[in-house]
């Protein structure tokens, strides 16, 4: 069986409740494969702003007028030193005019992350507190 890639312009109208069931499915599945595979979805190409090339105050994921901005805190003191403590996810759909938060169902869209002494990550909570 042929591999079904993500395609954005489905599922369309007017089509059938099956049809567009189907479409629904095989997004979600190549979304899923993308994610697992490499942790980013294909055809979004990455840059960064801010900081240094090995910490980044920004990462950003791109294609087209559609960007995702990630907004990124560093810690500089024990097990957080070095590493990302805070991570804001917004998107924009309009080249980076504007952003928008990209919210849960609760509006939290900040994970922070907390390390032990050694600079093991022990725990991510999701949040609103942002920066």
């Amino acid at each position: 069986m042929a591999y079904t890639a993500l395609d954005v312009t489905k599922p369309i109208t007017p089509q059938t409740r099956q049809v567009a069931i189907d479409a629904e499915r095989a997004n979600v599945v190549a979304l899923r494969n993308a994610l697992a595979a490499n942790g980013a979805v294909q055809g979004f190409n990455y840059s960064w702003a801010g900081g240094t090339i090995d910490q980044p105050t920004q990462m950003q994921y791109r294609r087209g007028a559609e960007w995702i901005a990630v907004i990124v805190t560093w810690g500089t003191l024990g097990g957080d030193a070095g590493n990302a403590t805070k991570l804001a996810y917004f998107y924009s759909s309009n080249s980076g005019a504007a952003y928008d938060p990209m919210t849960d169902l609760f509006g939290k869209y900040v994970a922070n992350m907390t390390y032990d002494a050694a600079g093991n990550c022990i725990a991510i909570t999701w949040g609103t507190n942002y920066p």
